[in-house]
């Protein structure tokens, strides 16, 4: 916890956090036992853990974290097929190692965003540690494993990488992605390999374990 990394990405985060959410703060969810959440679509149905928080949403994307986005996170993202990987065609029989390479070619040419630039960060005590820098660097993804998994039965992908922010520290991602039900999904839980990476690992575990796979609701969607 003494890392000089570390100690400034915290910093980082806890007046980002202040800046950049301060308009949806309180419309973040705090979870104070495990609870179950489903999209619109209700093409899943996830767990999550107690203790933590969940983005405002009213899409199928899920993004939780317990102490802030930086120090870690699980999401799940969709995307039509048809627009999953430029210039490559996915459909159910697509290779799951495809996949795989592809999306590790997405995040080696552009890692996704993980909180809202703004230019007020650039002013003032934040612009000490502005928020581009305390995010992973896309160039600097490396591929660490790529398996064979499982989502509630469905063949998937399981790919370990590790990419650096601005300040030199390291981040653990791991993603899981498959298709169902007409679209590209991905699991991915994404933490500094210091300290946070291992401490919350048996919860991202958990996490998918539970994870369920439902066919997609089209119309009169209901509990």
């Amino acid at each position: 916890m003494s890392h000089p990394s570390l100690i400034k990405l915290a910093r980082g985060v806890c007046l980002v956090s202040a800046a950049v959410l301060s308009g949806c703060a309180p419309t973040w969810q705090h979870v104070q036992k495990q609870e179950t959440f489903k999209g619109p679509s209700r093409a899943y149905l996830a767990q999550i853990p107690e203790g933590w928080k969940r983005a405002p949403t009213d899409s199928d994307v899920l993004l939780i974290t317990r102490d802030g986005l930086f120090l870690q996170q699980i999401a799940i993202t969709r995307r039509p097929l048809e627009m999953a990987f430029a210039g490559r065609t996915v459909t159910l029989t697509t290779p799951t190692q495809d996949l795989a390479l592809w999306q590790y070619q997405l995040m080696r040419d552009e890692e996704p965003e993980l909180a809202r630039t703004d230019s007020d960060e650039l002013k003032g005590v934040l612009g000490l540690f502005p928020v581009g820098q305390a995010k992973p660097l896309a160039g600097t993804t490396e591929r660490v494993a790529i398996r064979p998994f499982q989502v509630d039965g469905v063949p998937a992908f399981r790919m370990d990488t590790r990419s650096q922010n601005g300040w030199g520290l390291t981040y653990r991602s791991q993603a899981v992605g498959f298709v169902h039900q007409g679209d590209f999904w991905l699991v991915r839980y994404l933490a500094p390999e210091l300290h946070y990476a291992g401490r919350d690992q048996a919860t991202f575990e958990a996490f998918l374990a539970a994870l369920k796979l439902k066919e997609k609701c089209r119309l009169f969607c209901s509990d």
